[in-house]
């Protein structure tokens, strides 16, 4: 691998670091798209991402530990487990796609992502039907397995809860740090030829994700946090957008 890929990954990486740390979510919705942009496989990408991840889940979850409701977690946990198996194996098979069709494979679904988070709501209530649990962490143990963005599903569930901000940060923490050791397992097992350096430069570039973080919360302190993510909603939009029609220009 020359420089030029591994400096695109860096400032990718660096950038969505910093939105991350500034709103609160975005990382991989904007990491993943530009990694592919940029010439990395879909595969690649999430593999990745999959380590920086994980350490910024393994210290959010530490700072969140006094504010975890330990019986909210078994059930999603479990089924984002049993899923998980199914996404990689999709990864597996869209990796093999020309890269035209994947750009347009992952347009699709992060603009469905943000016409959900967008128009889809709930009246907040304490419990919802069992059916809407198992369909909103199967899907995000699949959407984490296949495109590295097993988030959604769960901020449309959380957002029909309304459970209070501490406890739904440190939900969100606690179900992805768990998840993420296995999702690099299956990662490495599946693809382990064609995504075993992807690891490795996660590995390297952790050190730019540590930096770009901490600035990150700097400058979400002194920003409008309604107005910053508006603007990642829209650039995300974008980004959806040229995905899907760039490869019929």
């Amino acid at each position: 691998m020359g420089i030029e890929p591994i400096l695109f990954a860096a400032v990718i990486l660096f950038v969505s670091s910093i939105i991350q740390a500034m709103i609160g979510f975005a990382f991989n919705l904007i990491a993943i798209p530009l990694l592919i942009w940029s010439g990395f496989s879909l595969a690649e990408s999430v593999a990745m991402t999959a380590i920086p991840i994980f350490v910024q889940l393994s210290l959010n979850s530490w700072k969140l530990r006094h504010h975890i409701v330990w019986r909210d977690l078994p059930l999603p946990v479990t089924v984002r487990f049993l899923t998980l198996p199914v996404g990689v194996t999709l990864l597996y098979t869209i990796n093999t796609l020309d890269t035209a069709t994947i750009k347009q494979v992952v347009g699709v679904i992060l603009l469905g992502i943000i016409l959900v988070q967008l128009f889809v709501h709930f009246k907040p209530r304490d419990r919802f039907p069992l059916i809407w649990d198992l369909l909103a962490f199967g899907l995000s143990g699949t959407m984490l397995g296949m495109i590295g963005m097993g988030g959604p599903p769960v901020v449309v569930w959380l957002m029909a809860h309304g459970w209070e901000p501490l406890r739904t940060r440190a939900f969100v923490s606690v179900l992805f740090f768990v998840a993420a050791p296995v999702q690099i397992a299956l990662l490495y097992w599946k693809l382990g030829e064609q995504v075993g350096h992807a690891f490795l430069l996660g590995v390297a570039l952790l050190p730019v994700v540590i930096v770009a973080t901490l600035i990150g919360i700097r400058i979400g302190n002194t920003f409008d946090r309604k107005r910053l993510e508006n603007a990642v909603i829209f650039f995300l939009f974008l980004t959806a957008i040229m995905s899907i029609v760039s490869p019929l220009l």
